[in-house]
């Protein structure tokens, strides 16, 4: 199938202000459903290679569910599996964007409950009814948000190269500055090599003139 195509290097991810606001909801425990696009926004508060595996794992996700809507095991996802764990919980708003297009936490069986490592002790994300204009709206949300990071890896990339190529203008500009002043005093220390060699060599042809000494 499709794929996304992430042209990362290194970046200063940005951090809006929905990351307070998120914070302040979690404390107070009215999280509500939030928006794709306040789940895109914190999305892109990750560092690039999270974002990388982030945005894949839900784009994978949500085209299952479009092309197979009628099949549950592409809309339930255990929190205990260590595809879920290891690419979306980890990472700022992967939770949040599968509760933006429609998922929601069913507790597991009686039982199930305690710190059992388990994936299938685990509560389960349910997508209960699909709803394809939601779907089509996180996919193509998914697809602006790699567009626009990789805009910024990119911009960061260029300002650093430009940065490092200004740093070694500046070595190379010091370095001939050092090399100049080396070979100034080389030469006067040549000069004065040749001065001092020259007048040893006139005070013997004095020493060696009998007139001298008249």
């Amino acid at each position: 199938g499709p794929r996304l195509r992430w042209p990362f290097s290194s970046l200063e991810t940005h951090k809006p202000k929905a990351a307070k606001r998120r914070c302040c909801l979690a404390a107070s425990g009215t999280m509500s459903r939030p928006t794709v696009e306040e789940a895109v926004e914190v999305l892109m508060m990750n560092e690039p290679k999270a974002f990388r595996i982030v945005t894949e794992v839900l784009f994978k996700i949500v085209r299952n569910i479009e092309l197979h809507p009628h099949e549950p095991k592409y809309s339930q996802i255990s929190t205990g599996s260590a595809a879920y764990t290891g690419k979306i919980a980890c990472a700022k708003g992967g939770l949040r964007f599968l509760r933006a297009v429609g998922f929601e936490k069913r507790e597991a069986a009686a039982g199930g409950a305690g710190c059992s490592s388990d994936a299938g002790d685990a509560p389960t994300l349910v997508l209960a009814a699909p709803d394809a204009e939601v779907l089509e709206a996180g996919k193509q949300a998914l697809k602006a948000a790699v567009k626009e990071f990789g805009a910024k890896v990119e911009a960061a990339r260029v300002a650093e190269n430009k940065a490092a190529a200004f740093k070694l203008a500046e070595l190379k500009r010091v370095s001939a500055q050092n090399n100049s002043k080396r070979d100034a005093t080389a030469e006067a220390e040549r000069r004065q090599i040749m001065e001092g060699m020259a007048a040893d060599k006139a005070e013997l042809e004095r020493q060696r003139d009998p007139s001298n000494f008249c």
